[in-house]
């Protein structure tokens, strides 16, 4: 690993980001890269099926004929989504600490890598609050995943880029996985802000979404 980093130093292009110590290399190539792959790919297949999936197949006027009503559903799609998140990352979480300390013991910050689990878990409910929002605007699934997971798309992608190199770190304004700053949590920076504005950007889209959902015709 320290090889590959000095080789990269001077290239014009770097993707790997900083990977001379086992925490900075889960920072950026595992919870930069990987881990926010599968839990984007995992959002956009639950958010858009839970709600517009469910209007475009015509499945929601069963859900909706029993006792329930459409806040009562909404809201028990966040919440079914929110804890198979909170699992996910809570598997990664042991599972990673327990095989570091098998493979390199003591070289894993424990409280770093928790919070940087625990980031990455906030920054992917935000980007599944931003799909939930797309499903409950839409009654087309279609339609649901060009807005969410299309912006999800955008978002990894300007990040991506805006890492590449220092010409294009311009990206990095325009896409909230910025606000999941890796360095600043290994580093002891300041990084709690960003952290609650994700929160507060989950919150808001849920509710909005929630609103939207209860209020507009459905084709039932």
């Amino acid at each position: 690993m320290h090889e590959i980093a000095q080789a990269s130093i001077d290239a014009p292009v770097n993707p790997l980001g900083d990977i001379t110590t086992l925490i900075a290399f889960i920072a950026n190539q595992y919870f930069g890269n990987f881990a926010l792959i599968f839990a984007m790919i995992y959002s956009v297949i639950i958010g858009n099926k839970l709600i517009a999936d469910q209007v475009d197949k015509g499945s929601m006027a069963f859900h909706l004929s029993s006792p329930i009503t459409r806040t009562q559903y909404t809201f028990t799609s966040i919440i079914f989504s929110i804890s198979t998140l909170v699992v996910m990352f809570g598997l990664i979480f042991v599972v990673g600490y327990g095989v570091s300390e098998l493979v390199q013991p003591d070289e894993l910050p424990l409280e770093k890598f928790f919070i940087l689990t625990l980031g990455s878990l906030i920054l992917n409910l935000a980007i599944h609050s931003i799909i939930f929002f797309a499903s409950c605007l839409f009654n087309r699934s279609s339609h649901s995943l060009a807005l969410g997971a299309g912006l999800t798309v955008f978002f990894f992608a300007t990040n991506m880029l805006s890492g590449m190199n220092e010409s294009l770190e311009i990206l990095k304004n325009v896409t909230i996985i910025t606000l999941y700053d890796t360095n600043a949590i290994i580093q002891g920076g300041s990084y709690g802000a960003q952290l609650i504005i994700l929160v507060g950007l989950a919150l808001v889209l849920y509710l909005i979404g929630i609103l939207v959902f209860k209020r507009k015709d459905l084709p039932l």
